[in-house]
């Protein structure tokens, strides 16, 4: 039996998904960015997703949100579903669009430390890689602080794929976790931790000598090309992120009592019991055999 997945409602996550063999599909351009978007805002709106962070890398993509309903999977689902047909006409490309075999990745966020953290390795993301020297000279789809001081990102309906039934233009909005109340102290110290990663990173190219790829040469690399140092593909999936050793243990405690409790109510399920309860956040065999579920 394959390990489930947990699925709660109000859930933050840090969701990655990559394209197959890591081609360039999701390189930069203005249809693409379009595209992206409008799918985004489209299924944040459809699904009641809190987006509080993306970054789209030419080759996989970075979300940080919140999932209110406790429904990560269908939207998943429907995000790269959507994407991936109109990304298919874009490109003119026959194959998958997304690696197949490896799930999406979705991370549990808990408590503000982890949630800043993968916010701001988010909006990183494009420096990180060694590719342009802030943020705000990506030319693809990145949630920049002024863009998130905004709140709001407008996005006009794509030629590629859509019909006249979904809406000509939707906003995007980019929130604030839920675990900051306050606004002013959420982006001031995300504005200080990205500032300062930013700092270290310069730093450490003037000590390695690297140079920046750059806008121009990023928008040139072609769709099909992929990068030329090899990485494993079947490596492990966290399922939680924890700073520190009393989050990891606290995360690692509620995962183990999670699995515990499903292994041992699916076990009376098969056996034939009738009153089975399945721990909450069971979802695959809650969606697909109606299993009773605690709440």
């Amino acid at each position: 039996m394959s390990l489930p997945r947990c699925v709660l409602p109000n859930t933050t996550y840090l969701v990655t998904r990559r394209c197959l063999g890591r081609r360039f599909l999701l390189r930069p351009d203005a249809a693409l960015n379009q595209l992206f978007l409008y799918c985004l805002a489209l299924g944040a709106q459809k699904y009641g997703i809190a987006v509080h962070g993306v970054s789209v890398m030419s080759n996989h993509y970075h979300l940080t949100l919140t999932d209110e309903r406790g429904v990560l999977p269908d939207f998943m689902g429907w995000l790269n579903s959507q994407l991936a047909k109109r990304i298919k006409r874009l490109r003119r490309w026959d194959e998958v669009v997304w690696e197949p075999n490896v799930h999406y990745s979705a991370v549990e966020l808990q408590g503000e430390a982890e949630v800043l953290d993968k916010v701001a390795y988010t909006l990183l993301n494009p420096v990180s890689a060694g590719l342009v020297q802030r943020p705000e000279d990506w030319p693809g789809v990145v949630s920049t602080l002024r863009t998130l001081r905004r709140g709001t990102v407008q996005v006009q309906r794509p030629k590629i794929g859509f019909k006249d039934n979904v809406p000509q233009s939707l906003t995007l909005s980019l929130v604030p976790p839920p675990c900051f109340a306050d606004q002013g102290q959420y982006l001031s110290a995300l504005r200080a931790l990205v500032g300062s990663r930013l700092q270290a990173l310069h730093a450490q190219w003037v000590q390695q000598g690297h140079r920046v790829l750059g806008r121009r040469a990023v928008r040139k690399t072609a769709v099909t090309a992929r990068p030329a140092t090899r990485k494993e593909r079947f490596g492990q999936s966290p399922t939680f992120s924890a700073l520190t050793q009393q989050a990891w243990r606290q995360a690692v405690r509620r995962l183990r009592g999670f699995r515990a409790a499903y292994r041992r109510a699916y076990e009376a399920w098969r056996s034939g019991s009738p009153d089975v309860e399945f721990p909450a956040g069971t979802w695959w065999l809650a969606r697909c055999a109606s299993v009773t579920v605690a709440t």
